[in-house]
């Protein structure tokens, strides 16, 4: 089967057909209007409205982010109580104006109101407008602007000239790789903040949340390549279209009946070897998270597929695909997919419901006819690969200190003698030599360059003598012994000794 003929796979069936999915999420969320419509005069009035509009006017007021936080707020307070970030009073009146909106013939929610001229990604009928908050200054745009800045700790500036070029490139390159599933997926997204990458946001490449839905944010000092803009845009609004798929289906056993959040306390998690844990053990996700990056990186890896293949038709229109960011591998998102996808069979299973199960099944069955050559299952030398050369980069951008030189000395100690160890255990005579001659610690005072290079031997050579680059478990000869788990513990090690020493440069998703 042709590469590209799963575009379409991937945007038809209850998992990938935005026409049912939304729907399906504008169903949910009139039933909850109805709940507190008894209470709540202002939800009487609107689901009065709601049952007046077409389809194109429902899309938009339902999508308004505004409007739907008011309404899971004013849920959760009449179920759970508690102090929510909107008062109910400004909920009450996003809903009021909604309707009013809707009475007067306007097709937009509230937080759009009356902007003269709005910035569109792309077509107006199915592409989210770009966050301007400078042509007007009322309650409404205030109230998104301070849930903005309390979720994110960090302010929304309006997008530049330069931005929106930058984001309708690589909206039109989505476009022409990956037409049927980009469009559906970007039809979920109704609004598109571009952030500073300074304070709150240093560190988030690309970000959005179930809490904050309909609404996407991308760094502005990083839409330089129409390729990443063009992942980066893919990928956040994949998140937007599984949010709209769990306000209305069973993805989680645990889902409250108004959508919201639950905390998962002791549940399952599943690790991203691939991420810089930090202090926090912030790779470890829960069933939502990991769910939510599977399900993305199954489209990725499709959209990788097509762009590397056309990238040379592509490339006098776009530039390369490296330059100046580089946009995801396909060989990375296949294998972080298989990953995710057995650890979620494995571990969380019990976590999802029963719409879940089926995602996971219906995703899992698309991966596997993708996928040329798989890892083998429970692989996981090449992503902690990744991580490990990961945390080796991120300390050329570390001020030097004599606590991180302190540190990085014993952990190239300990790194290497894990590295001799394994090499014993894989019955690797011959490399032994090599590595005593290549670790031997020197008079080097570039404490981070000599660590970095020392790492970037030992992933060489681990990688190079892994059978398909996968495992060095089949070398072993000693009964019981596991390299792998050897490599496991030396990366898990090293990484909590980092964390304490050196702050995250990086917020991560996925």
């Amino acid at each position: 089967m042709d590469l590209s003929e799963f575009d379409t796979v991937l945007s038809r069936g209850p998992f990938g057909d935005s026409k049912y999915l939304h729907q399906q999420m504008h169903a949910a969320f009139k039933r909850r209007i109805e709940n507190i419509s008894t209470s709540v005069a202002a939800g009487h009035r609107l689901l009065t409205t709601l049952q007046q509009v077409d389809r194109q006017t429902e899309y938009r007021v339902l999508g308004d982010p505004l409007v739907r936080r008011a309404v899971q707020q004013l849920v959760v307070q009449q179920v759970a109580g508690g102090t929510p970030q909107l008062p109910p009073q400004l909920c009450a009146q996003l809903l009021d104006a909604t309707a009013h909106r809707i009475e007067a013939g306007l097709p937009t929610g509230p937080l759009q109101g009356d902007i003269d001229d709005p910035q569109w990604l792309g077509d107006p009928l199915h592409t989210p407008w770009i966050w301007a908050p400078g042509q007007r200054d009322d309650t409404f745009s205030q109230a998104f602007s301070q849930l903005v800045e309390w979720q994110f700790q960090g302010g929304l500036p309006a997008a530049a000239d330069a931005d929106h070029t930058a984001l309708r490139e690589g909206a039109r390159l989505l476009g022409e790789v990956l037409p049927l599933t980009s469009r559906s997926a970007l039809s979920h997204t109704h609004l598109i903040g571009v952030t500073s990458g300074t304070g709150g946001w240093k560190g988030r490449a690309s970000t959005s949340q179930f809490t904050v839905t309909g609404v996407i944010f991308l760094n502005r000092r990083l839409l330089t390549n129409p390729w990443w803009v063009a992942e980066h845009l893919l990928h956040e609004a994949l998140h937007q279209k599984l949010y709209d798929f769990r306000h209305a289906h069973s993805l989680l056993v645990r889902d409250l009946e108004e959508g919201q959040e639950r905390t998962a306390g002791e549940a399952p998690r599943v690790v991203s070897l691939w991420n810089v844990p930090g202090p926090d053990a912030s790779n470890r996700w829960h069933t939502h998270r990991a769910m939510a990056a599977f399900h993305v990186y199954v489209h990725l890896a499709l959209f990788s597929s097509l762009a590397e293949h056309l990238s040379s038709q592509l490339r006098d229109t776009y530039g390369p695909l490296d330059a100046p960011r580089a946009m995801t591998s396909s060989r990375t998102a296949f294998d972080r997919a298989r990953y995710l996808g057995e650890n979620l069979r494995e571990a969380c299973w019990g976590e999802l419901g029963a719409a879940g199960r089926y995602m996971l099944e219906w995703l899992s069955s698309i991966l596997d006819a993708m996928d040329p050559s798989p890892a083998p299952a429970g692989a996981s030398l090449h992503l902690l690969m990744d991580r490990y050369l990961k945390e080796a980069r991120r300390l050329r951008k570390v001020a030097p200190s004599d606590d991180l030189a302190s540190t990085l000395q014993r952990l190239a100690a300990a790194e290497a003698e894990a590295f001799r160890t394994v090499l014993c255990a894989a019955d690797v005579q011959t490399q032994l030599g090599e590595a005593d001659a290549v670790l031997t610690p020197g008079p080097e005072r570039h404490h981070i360059r000599a660590f970095t290079q020392q790492r970037q031997y030992i992933a060489d050579s681990l990688l190079g003598l892994a059978l398909n680059g996968y495992s060095l478990d089949g070398l072993c000869r000693t009964t019981g012994a596991s390299a792998d788990e050897m490599i496991r513990d030396m990366v898990e090690a090293s990484s909590h000794e980092l964390a304490k020493v050196v702050a995250p440069a990086h917020v991560s998703t996925t």
